[in-house]
């Protein structure tokens, strides 16, 4: 789990960096170790490129082989790496060819380590959205996943056996956990079959999507489904799902009022440390004040974490008032380069505003 942990620790910075979903998606020429904040952080545009019979042919081939289809190569990497650069550019996939590459984003068989299928499954959705025709179903599919409804308990070789011997038992006797009652939702009996940076990329496809819906049910359906992933607090995405909530329309004032608490609640100490920034670099944009007292604690700490720090101080540079210029001025002594640099325009904000 070391690198599925340093995966997340890069998504952080690249939450730092950017928040711009609006660009489209890279090809799957991207590093081994590239980001989930990949997918909305460059913008790389395609020109199509027409298939002949024969190219149909080899894009099938190369199809099965990024799909783990060909015993020979399915456990190695490059192999299928190499076969999804392939045809990185082709715009026109058959509708099989399309098939079988939705099939392996949603499956659960992690014949490879977890952090290289989800650098493979993140760019085979590249692949997927920048098809001249969107593939039907693929939005639905996202949700699926992010919802848990696409559950393979038979073949999951990712979450424990407790989970498959719970599903067993709700089947044969009802849920293990007595009189409380369980149902597919029920994230104790039946947690997600698939890792959290594998949801985090799920999340982030899904929100590059969102805004290009026309059907208002469906993106209600989108929108609940964001809510539901920010609301899961302890887990990193959850900071992803806020951002993707953060970027669709807020059509009415409840709307906003439930990103506006999501957002709140998530800067508590108590979230996930990296959906926790995230949340606390929102607040900061949308200008919600009410997290200052959250952010003033975290200054006023002992314990540092450099990525942290570097986001409150933003925030409060874009909330504070003139009583947190000294507190800022104070924690001066505690970073390095980049942080006295963070604390520098936070301040410069401060008294920008306090002089208008």
């Amino acid at each position: 789990m070391a690198c599925g942990t340093a995966l997340l620790i890069v998504a952080v910075v690249g939450m730092v960096v950017s928040r711009n979903r609006q660009q489209v998606a890279p090809p799957p020429d991207v590093p081994v170790e590239a980001s989930p904040a990949e997918v909305r952080v460059k913008a790389v545009v395609l020109k199509p490129e027409p298939m002949e019979l024969g190219a149909v042919v080899l894009a099938s081939g190369a199809v099965a082989i990024v799909c783990g289809m060909d015993e020979l190569t399915a456990a190695r990497y490059e192999a299928r790496n190499v076969a999804l650069r392939s045809i990185a550019r082709r715009r026109d996939l058959s509708a099989d060819d399309i098939a079988a590459l939705m099939e392996y984003v949603a499956s659960t068989n992690y014949v490879l380590r977890v952090d290289r299928e989800a650098a493979l499954k993140n760019d085979v959705l590249n692949l997927l959205r920048n098809q001249a025709s969107p593939p039907e179903g693929l939005a639905e599919m996202l949700m699926e996943m992010l919802d848990g409804n696409n559950m393979d308990n038979g073949k999951n070789n990712f979450n424990s056996s407790a989970h498959n011997r719970a599903r067993v038992q709700e089947l044969a006797h009802g849920c293990a956990r007595g009189d409380q009652g369980c149902s597919r939702s029920c994230s104790s009996c039946f947690p997600s079959s698939y890792p959290p940076v594998i949801i985090d990329y799920c999340i982030q496809h899904l929100g590059a999507m969102a805004n290009s819906v026309a059907d208002d049910a469906m993106q209600a359906r989108i929108r609940e489904t964001f809510v539901a992933a920010a609301k899961n607090t302890n887990e990193p995405y959850a900071g992803t799902a806020l951002y993707s909530l953060a970027e669709l329309p807020q059509k009415s004032k409840d709307e906003g009022d439930e990103l506006r608490r999501l957002t709140v609640g998530l800067c508590s100490a108590s979230a996930n440390q990296i959906a926790r920034i995230a949340a606390i670099q929102l607040a900061g944009e949308r200008g919600y004040r009410e997290v200052l007292p959250t952010l003033r604690n975290v200054l006023a700490g002992g314990r540092r974490d450099a990525v942290l720090d570097m986001a409150v101080v933003g925030s409060i540079g874009l909330l504070g008032d003139a009583k947190d210029v000294q507190l800022l001025e104070s924690f001066r002594s505690r970073g390095g380069r980049r942080l006295k640099t963070a604390i520098d325009a936070a301040v410069q904000r401060i008294k920008e505003r306090g002089s208008q």
